[in-house]
């Protein structure tokens, strides 16, 4: 009975996540870019305020029943100072700008670093806001008129398009009594790369997913091709005079240049127990190509890039690695 307690209460939790993600997201825009207004902020008192609060009653109470003047003025003072907590507290969010989220490609299994740009239009500074994923958070300030980028960390498990749970952002400012807070959800996925095998095997060589034969040559080169019979409109820095003298004929140099040979790599080639393992493999053969510099061509069966070596076409392999089957 425990175990199935277990499996079942996730599946709840899981459950009143998703119907607190929809309530959140009719209340307002929940994507960059957006402006944070009173429907999206949400206040609380935090642990000490709480005890505040009871401390503050009780001084209320005791005063009440003492007839003690001064420490009903006491008492009326520390709780019009908690409710302008409260007010500075929600005024530390409102007006936020969060203009957009974005993150650059990582393979799978490392940490991928979120940036969350935003933008203080407002005349008054922002101290003391925090910016909140799962996984890590970032403490921050905003002066008026200024924008900054923060970073939060979220980890990558599995290759593909991965979405990015909703972030927090937050302030306790300025006695720490409230806390208000507002959530959002970054704007578009991260696209997570295969992670590369470890160790990998070496670049094919030979048979399928092997170096391809050299491109045709190519006339105009700066290689000695061949002898051939001269041809009207020939320069005549390329007539061979001796040669000719000795054929008895007008012989031209031909010059061409034999470009570089072409990688060729197959996924139905490479080596591995199951597709997953291929992928790997073939995202190692990927970076192992491009630090050597090498063309190459990716065969994925149903795609084919290249022949190219730069990083485009690295990125370019990696993303269809990463998107194969999904």
């Amino acid at each position: 009975m425990a175990n199935t307690a277990d499996r079942a209460q996730p599946a709840w939790r899981d459950a009143l996540r998703r119907q607190a993600d929809r309530w959140i997201k009719r209340r307002g825009p929940s994507k960059p870019p957006l402006t944070l207004s009173y429907r999206q902020i949400f206040i609380l008192p935090t642990r000490f305020g709480w005890a505040f609060g009871l401390i503050t009653l009780a001084m209320l109470m005791g005063s009440l029943n003492f007839n003690n003047n001064l420490g009903l003025l006491t008492a009326f003072v520390v709780a019009g100072l908690a409710v302008n907590s409260m007010l500075m507290a929600f005024y530390n969010l409102h007006g936020l700008a969060i203009r957009h989220c974005w993150a650059a490609p990582v393979f799978a299994g490392e940490l991928a670093k979120l940036c969350v740009n935003l933008a203080n239009d407002d005349t008054r500074p922002r101290p003391a806001l925090s910016l909140k994923s799962k996984f890590s958070d970032a403490q921050f300030a905003l002066d008026y008129g200024q924008g900054d980028e923060i970073e939060v960390s979220v980890p990558t498990a599995k290759r593909g398009w991965m979405q990015v749970d909703r972030l927090r952002i937050q302030t306790q400012h300025p006695l720490g009594l409230f806390e208000a807070w507002s959530w959002f959800w970054p704007e578009q996925p991260i696209l997570v790369w295969p992670k590369p095998a470890q160790p990998a095997p070496p670049l094919p060589v030979t048979g399928g997913g092997s170096q391809g034969n050299k491109l045709a040559a190519e006339p105009q080169g700066e290689d000695f091709h061949s002898l051939r019979g001269w041809r009207e409109g020939d320069p005549l820095h390329l007539v061979a005079w001796k040669q000719s003298q000795r054929h008895q004929s007008l012989l031209s140099r031909e010059f061409r240049q034999e470009q570089a040979d072409i990688l060729e790599l197959k996924l139905s080639a490479a080596p591995g127990k199951d597709l997953e393992h291929r992928i790997s493999v073939m995202t190692a053969w990927v970076l192992m190509a491009a630090r050597e510099q090498r063309n190459w061509v990716l065969d994925l069966g149903a795609e084919r890039l290249g022949p190219a070596s730069n990083e485009q076409h690295r990125n370019a392999c990696l993303r269809a690695l990463a998107e194969l089957g999904q």
